[in-house]
Parts: structure tokens; C-alpha cells; sequence
């Protein structure tokens, strides 16, 4: 048996390196493109909020700033930086589950990884996926057999570090407080919660001062009370529900669990041979991050990096050599947890279309090959002082705006939030303010990615054509430079 699964793991350790290999030629995609961009407006001075609009938390902002000043924005380097913050994973994750089974320990590192890469580039330097630096050091110190009250407040100031990205990616401090507090049998649990809110609210509070002595804390608090709830009835499809409607939705897809219901077998199997303490705090774990994708009611896949990284530790634990504590556990379900673990992994663990196609040499077909063609047009046009204004998304323009450092022409990264909800009054007030900017620096190109991929927000009170102001000064100022099948090139007329 123990043959078997050295073999296994070699198998897939293999498979791993050989996909980390080559995801580094993958490109930049999906929100890489806009959060590279952004970091990049931040080193040039300008402040999340206060001088550009995204709705993003600050975290986000200043993990993706410190990966684009380590990487100075190249690919590769990226890429290079991707695959030592999954190793960092692996490695923690390691240390955080050996006391209890080192092969497990191994494999569930492994596998995760595997899950992650088969993501392919869409997946890759997600914020859940960053989020996971801090949440497997969380592990890390919540399975030693005892907590400290140090203990307490790193863990409360790791997962205050996480919710500054995403503020619901906090949900797995609950259970473990509670799993360290109940049964209270002294006041001593309120010690012990006193560690865990001080290192939790530091975080927090740090990043209230730094928006504050920036003057942009006004701008996101006019952000979050003003845009959140509408970008919230937006749905995985993007599609605007109503109230009635979003709560079927999430009810409907919260026990899908973004397609990886199979892990949930060999983890019933861990739960069952390992009826312990550390078992059951990883099971919780699993959970919370089970309904995590329900907060944002969207469940895009990268939603479900942190229930994949728990509920595969969890299910790693379904071959561990175990003493059993009682007769019951020497079922005959037992013998069987390693052909079904194995079963599952053959079902669960695919590569990515994209190394697929590298396979194949064929080339990776994404949006940053519109980029190329973008980017190498600016490099030969593009005069000392130009600004540039895209009407895109993930579409490829940021890439190509990021590839020749080209700054933008107003605040507004992005087009998106001008067509949703379009009788609200902040989203006019949004148009009337991008009119106003786009008047006033009037960029010598304007660049609006028409394709078919193109991320529109349906349903009720949207649109897909452009606003008529926004027409109106097209028309009167631009003439069209390129047009192609999915994307057009503004001028401004009356320049050389």
C-alpha cells in the first residue's frame, strides 16, 4: 500500500512540475491586465479611489503594487513570482498538516496545485488565490496542539490581512475562535477573544489611516455606500437579479460547489477515519468556505480557490495511516478509501485547456493577443504627452496600455459600470463625471473593445450601447484610425 501511493504522488508531483514549466509562457488574462495597470498608476503617484475608480478593496490594491514593483510588470517575471508563492503554499501546507500525516501533508500541497494550474492563466493571481498566502499560515499555527495568546493575535492579524482584500474571506475565523474557546469554562475566553480582535483590526485600521492621510477614504466610502449594492445584483452570468431572484440563484448554486462536489467523498471518508479536534476544524473550514462564493452571489471560479485549497487538506486526510479509537472504525469502507481517493483525483484533477494547446503547439489563444496588436500600434504612434482612454475590460486594451506604460486619459479604468443600472442617479453621475474628464483631456486615442466576449452586464435597466454623450463627442471630435472584428481605434481629429 505504501508503494501504491509513493508512486501516486510521484505521478502527480511530476504532472505538477511539468505544468508549472510551462505556465511560464502563460500571458497575463483576465484581471491581471486592469490590477497590473493599476499598480502600475500607483507608482506613478496616483491613489486607488482618489485618482483612478475601480471598486476593489485597498488590499488588493497594495498586494498587486508590491507584485508589480518585484516583477516590474514583465510576463515572465510574473509568471516566475506566481509559481514561488505556490511552492510558499505547498510548503506551508506541509508543515501545517505533517504532524498528522506526512504523506497527506505531500499529496494535499500537490493537489491543490494541480487544481490551481488547471485553472489555467484565468485563474492565475486571483485575489483568492493571494488570499491564500495569509489563510495557510492561519492553518499553519491553528493545528499546533496548543494556542498561545501570540498564537491568537497573529492569527486574528492574518486574517484581518485577508479581509482587506475581500472582507467575507474572513468567515474562517469563527470557527477557529471557537474551536478554541468552547467549551468556556472560565472567563478565560474573552482573553483570548480580546488577542484575536487586536491583530485582526490593525490591518483594518492601517489601511483606514493610509486612505485617510491620502484624502482618498472619502472616495471609497462613496464607492461602497454607492456602488457595492448594485454591483452585488450582478450574477455569475452578468445579469441583474432582483431580490426575489438573487436569493433563488444562490440557493440553486451553493450546493453545486463550483463543480468540485467529488472532493466531498474521500473528505466524508477523513471525517470518518479521523475523529478528531483538527479534523473537524478543517472540515468547518471547508464549509465556511463552501458558502464563501453565496457573499458575492456571482460564483466565478476563482470563488472557489479557498473551498478547493481546505476541502482538498480535508480529503487528503482520507489515507491516513490512523490508529483507530474505536472497533467501528475497522469497517470495511475503510480499505476502500484509496481506490476511491483515487478515483476522485482521476475525475477531479484536469489540466487546463491552455497547456493543452501548448501540447499541441498551438498557440494560446486569449485576449492578449488583441493586446499585441493594441500595444504594438501605441509603441509606433504615440507621442511624448499622449494619454489614451480605453472603453474595455479584460478585453485587452489595460494589457497592451501596461506593455507600452501609457497613462490614461481619466479616472475611469474601465466601462463597465456606465451601462448597468443606468437610470440610477450615482451611475449617472458617473457618465456626467467620465463626459467631463474625457472633455477636458480630450486623449489623442480612444480604444473600445467591440468583441463578443466582451463582459456586458444584462437584465433589467442595462444597455449596450454607448451613452449618448459619449456618442456625441465620438462623432464631433474622432474619427475612426482601425476597425476591426473586435476592437476599434479612436483618433482625435485635427492631429498628426
Amino acid at each position: 500500500m505504501r508503494a501504491i501511493k509513493i508512486f501516486i504522488i510521484s505521478l502527480l508531483a511530476i504532472f505538477l512540475i511539468v505544468q508549472a514549466i510551462f505556465s511560464l509562457q502563460w500571458p497575463l488574462a483576465h484581471d491581471e491586465a486592469p490590477l497590473f495597470y493599476e499598480a502600475f498608476l500607483m507608482q506613478n503617484g496616483k491613489i486607488p479611489y482618489k485618482d483612478f475608480f475601480d471598486f476593489q478593496m485597498p488590499g488588493s490594491y497594495i498586494i498587486y503594487y508590491l507584485l508589480g514593483t518585484l516583477s516590474n510588470f514583465g510576463p515572465l517575471r510574473i509568471r516566475i513570482l506566481d509559481i514561488i508563492i505556490l511552492a510558499s503554499i505547498i510548503l506551508i501546507t506541509y508543515l501545517a498538516l505533517k504532524k498528522i500525516n506526512k504523506t497527506s501533508a505531500i499529496l494535499a500541497g500537490i493537489l491543490f496545485a494541480l487544481s490551481y494550474l488547471g485553472g489555467g492563466p484565468a485563474l492565475s493571481l486571483q485575489r483568492e488565490y493571494l488570499i491564500l498566502i495569509f489563510l495557510s499560515l492561519a492553518i499553519f499555527i491553528s493545528l499546533q496542539d496548543s494556542l498561545t495568546n501570540n498564537h491568537r493575535f497573529i492569527l486574528g492579524l492574518l486574517f484581518g490581512l485577508a479581509s482587506t482584500i475581500k472582507p467575507h474571506s474572513a468567515i474562517g475565523l469563527i470557527p477557529i475562535i471557537l474551536f478554541d474557546i468552547f467549551p468556556p469554562r472560565d472567563s478565560s475566553w474573552f482573553k483570548k477573544t480580546f488577542y484575536y480582535s487586536i491583530g485582526f483590526l490593525i490591518p483594518i485600521l492601517f489601511i483606514i489611516i493610509w486612505l485617510a492621510s491620502t484624502n482618498a477614504l472619502t472616495p471609497f466610502l462613496a464607492i461602497a455606500l454607492n456602488y457595492w449594492n448594485l454591483y452585488s445584483q450582478i450574477n455569475g452570468e452578468l445579469v441583474i437579479l432582483s431580490s426575489t431572484e438573487r436569493l433563488s440563484y444562490i440557493l440553486n448554486l451553493v450546493w453545486h460547489f463550483g463543480n468540485h462536489g467529488l472532493w466531498l467523498i474521500p473528505a466524508a471518508f477523513a471525517i470518518y477515519l479521523n475523529q478528531n479536534k483538527k479534523t473537524y476544524l478543517l472540515a468547518s473550514l471547508a464549509l465556511c468556505y463552501a458558502i464563501y462564493p453565496a457573499f458575492t452571489g456571482q460564483f466565478f471560479p476563482y470563488h472557489y480557490i479557498l473551498f478547493l485549497y481546505f476541502i482538498i487538506i480535508l480529503a487528503s486526510l482520507a489515507i491516513t495511516s490512523h490508529k483507530s479509537q474505536v472497533a467501528s472504525l475497522q469497517s470495511p469502507v475503510s480499505n476502500y478509501q484509496l481506490l476511491i481517493f483515487i478515483l476522485v483525483i482521476l475525475f477531479s484533477i484536469k489540466p487546463s485547456q491552455t497547456f493543452i494547446r501548448q501540447l499541441n503547439n498551438q498557440p494560446i489563444v486569449t485576449s492578449s493577443d488583441r493586446a499585441v496588436e493594441i500595444a504594438n500600434f501605441l509603441e509606433k504612434n504615440l507621442e511624448e504627452g499622449d494619454v489614451v482612454q480605453p472603453l474595455d475590460w479584460t478585453g485587452g486594451t489595460l494589457l497592451a496600455m501596461l506593455q507600452t506604460r501609457t497613462p490614461i486619459a481619466t479616472e475611469y479604468i474601465f466601462d463597465f459600470y456606465f451601462y448597468h443600472h443606468i437610470s440610477n442617479p450615482y451611475i449617472q453621475n458617473l457618465r456626467n463625471d467620465f463626459m467631463n474628464q474625457l472633455q477636458e483631456s480630450r486623449p489623442r486615442f480612444i480604444i473600445e473593445i467591440t468583441s463578443a466576449d466582451k463582459p456586458w452586464v444584462g437584465g433589467d435597466d442595462t444597455t449596450r450601447t454607448k451613452f449618448p454623450e459619449l456618442q456625441n463627442f465620438l462623432d464631433e471630435n474622432y474619427s475612426i484610425t482601425i476597425q476591426k472584428d473586435d476592437y476599434i481605434i479612436y483618433k482625435l481629429d485635427n492631429r498628426p
